[in-house]
């Protein structure tokens, strides 16, 4: 029955203790949605397959109860339960009143799997049924067009990550961050700090074997092909396969359709199109080169980074381990979760600037990632990019970004600091 359905995705209505062992470790952009709490707005959380939308969700929940919000009085649906998907709207109102019809919080977790849930949200929100209601969903371009289109000026989107670095330690039991802490277990910060860009941060692959790791990752991966791309828009699954495979094989690189198709065999159209399916599944992100001149801008090669350096090396083509370009996709990663607007650039001379962080009209910060620097034409190559960059954009500072290195040196008048990732990623960004 569907009460039955409802009552069992909310055991807190009769175990106290229930949504402690729900919630798991706090994430940092809890703080950040609990601060839209007095908003009446729609709350989107949205992110890739398993990223811990709904242990979001649940930490949510943990807070309202703590703040001594009655249990009933929240109500959490997933749209994923057979027995829910397959009701009405209505039927599933009257349930819920049935249980409390006071209640004043909505969750609905994968929402995205009913149809026609844009509509009843907005029909909920505008009829006050509701104090809150927050929805999570796994496809960018479905909760962005919908919401677009029926929820305009009514949502908060929350974009949501596998885990930070921070995040991945906490899970660990690693509780102290204040740097002479960090400083003094440098050495055991080093290792994990490499385990992380190998296995990346899916919150379930954290402790497990590589096998285990493995089969875990690859799982996600198929369901981000089969359910949110090729079933959901009727794409080709061996295609985007192929496509996925090849970008994934190929991060920190450009690309173009164009070579993306002749590697492939398929045409420019349909590998732009999937392109777009990737990204929106969240697997796939892109990176834009910066000019000003938009015309110059659209016609240059974008670069590609994937969701977790994990996933990418479960299922991509690997030659050997590149601790260097992964280190540069979790840099990329680190800077959306922020909330950046992050482009590359390089010169005519093909000098090139792994990260611009740009602000408003104005570029703020040029970022290199370089994992070691031991070579000594390596670090010319990436300090002469570093410096034409700040040249061109008229900054006097400038980051490199490496496995342990920790230094500054002044170059022709402007000051590059070398910081090591891990005090980057746990200090630094922002």
């Amino acid at each position: 029955m569907l009460e039955d359905s409802i009552r069992r995705w909310n055991p807190w209505w009769v175990e106290e203790d229930a949504i402690r062992v729900l919630s798991g470790i706090e994430r940092g952009i809890l703080t950040e949605i609990l601060r839209t709490t007095k908003l009446s707005h729609i709350k989107d959380i949205i992110g890739v397959r398993r990223s811990g939308k709904t242990t979001i969700m649940y930490q949510v929940i943990k807070t309202i109860l703590t703040n001594g919000v009655k249990p009933r009085s929240i109500v959490f649906l997933n749209f994923d339960d057979a027995e829910i998907n397959a009701s009405s709207f209505e039927d599933i109102l009257k349930s819920l009143e049935k249980i409390d019809p006071d209640a004043k919080y909505l969750f609905i977790d994968e929402v995205q799997q009913k149809s026609g849930w844009e509509r009843w949200i907005r029909t909920l929100y505008d009829m006050k049924t509701f104090t809150q209601i927050f929805i999570s969903g796994s496809s960018a371009s479905l909760l962005s067009r919908d919401i677009g289109r029926v929820l305009t000026g009514r949502h908060i989107t929350f974009p949501i990550f596998p885990f930070s670095f921070k995040e991945y330690l906490k899970f660990i039991n690693w509780s102290k961050f204040d740097i002479d802490f960090l400083e003094y277990h440098k050495n055991k910060l080093l290792r994990h700090q490499e385990e992380y860009i190998k296995n990346g941060g899916f919150p379930e692959t954290i402790g497990k074997t590589d096998s285990e790791r493995k089969i875990i990752l690859t799982n996600i991966y198929n369901d981000i092909l089969s359910r949110d791309i090729s079933a959901r828009f009727g794409a080709s699954y061996d295609s985007i396969k192929n496509i996925s495979y090849y970008m994934l094989s190929n991060i920190g690189n450009e690309f173009s359709y164009r070579s993306i198709a002749n590697s492939t065999g398929l045409s420019v159209e349909t590998v732009e199109k999937y392109i777009s399916f990737l990204k929106e599944s969240f697997i796939i992100l892109t990176l834009d080169f910066l000019s000003y001149k938009t015309k110059v801008q659209f016609k240059k090669n974008k670069k590609i980074y994937c969701i977790d350096t994990g996933l990418r090396n479960a299922v991509s083509f690997r030659f050997s381990e590149d601790l260097g370009r992964l280190a540069e996709n979790v840099v990329f990663i680190e800077l959306r979760r922020h909330g950046k607007e992050v482009y590359y650039w390089k010169d005519k001379a093909g000098r090139e600037l792994d990260f611009l962080i740009k602000e408003d009209l104005k570029v703020k910060e040029l970022i290199q990632v370089c994992w070691s620097i031991d070579d000594l034409d390596t670090k010319k190559r990436e300090v002469k990019g570093l410096l034409e960059a700040m040249k061109e954009f008229k900054l006097k500072r400038g980051i490199i970004v490496t496995e342990d290195l920790e230094m500054e040196e002044t170059i022709e008048g402007k000051k590059i600091k070398f910081i090591p990732l891990w005090k980057w990623l746990l200090v630094d960004a922002k």
